[in-house]
């Protein structure tokens, strides 16, 4: 039976995030049955300490698959719950909108979890779904973040402002640079797609608007390395602050 994308995880580094962060979402795993070499062995050796089910398929060549239970999506009322109950007053939140690649939705969550970002905010409604490709390219980012998929992004964005987060958008046509923003304090950052970027109903709740370049011959970044750019600009500040 053909599964559905969003319920199948492919790639070592997916699966193995799965299998460390969470185990019980795994139905079965699907390995190579023409490879013997080390990486094999490492994810076999770890699914057997899971005391996870798996088999070797000819079907596949070269990357492992994974067949995930059903599970349903984080909301705007999980996000409410998660911010009232957190100690920590001081979050850093990435929030996608309008990213339509799933490749490049996953390699924003990629760089989101490397930053340690608290949490993710996916406008469902515009942006790519968190499908396989997605998984994949997040290289396990999905299991290691706390992220919420809202329908109605103004009203979480005014949601964040209430509760003295400062929300700021990224737009190459901002005069603002990115580096002469103060990230240290609570802080939401909104990125959208290369190709027309944050939506201007967005970029009109923003606190600020700023730009990552201050070059006027060229701009253009494509948005994972965009965000790893802000995100990184982000940890320096805070990082400092500390010190």
């Amino acid at each position: 039976m053909k599964q559905n994308s969003s319920d199948q995880r492919v790639g070592f580094h997916s699966i193995e995030s799965i299998l460390i962060h969470n185990p019980e979402k795994i139905k079965k795993i699907l390995l190579p049955a023409n490879r013997d070499d080390s990486r094999i062995m490492a994810l076999t050796s770890l699914i057997e300490s899971k005391g996870i089910s798996y088999e070797l398929s000819k079907k596949i060549s070269q990357e492992p698959e994974a067949i995930i239970k059903k599970e349903s999506l984080a909301s705007f009322q999980d996000l409410k719950k998660i911010i009232s109950e957190r100690k920590d007053n001081n979050p850093l939140i990435l929030i996608l909108d309008n990213i339509i690649d799933p490749r490049n939705l996953g390699a924003c969550v990629r760089s989101a979890a490397v930053c340690g970002v608290d949490f993710v905010i996916i406008n469902k409604h515009h942006c790519a779904p968190t499908n396989a490709i997605a998984h994949k390219v997040s290289a396990g980012g999905f299991e290691v973040l706390d992220i919420f998929h809202v329908t109605n992004l103004v009203n979480c964005i005014k949601y964040l402002k209430e509760n003295g987060i400062q929300i700021l958008g990224l737009s190459e046509h901002s005069g603002e640079v990115h580096y002469e923003e103060d990230l240290r304090q609570p802080t939401a950052l909104i990125m959208g797609s290369e190709e027309t970027g944050v939506r201007q109903k967005t970029l009109e709740i923003c606190d600020s608007v700023i730009s990552l370049s201050s070059n006027p011959y060229f701009k253009s970044l494509n948005v994972s390395v965009a965000t790893g750019v802000i995100l990184n600009e982000a940890l320096r500040q805070r990082h400092q602050a500390k010190n």
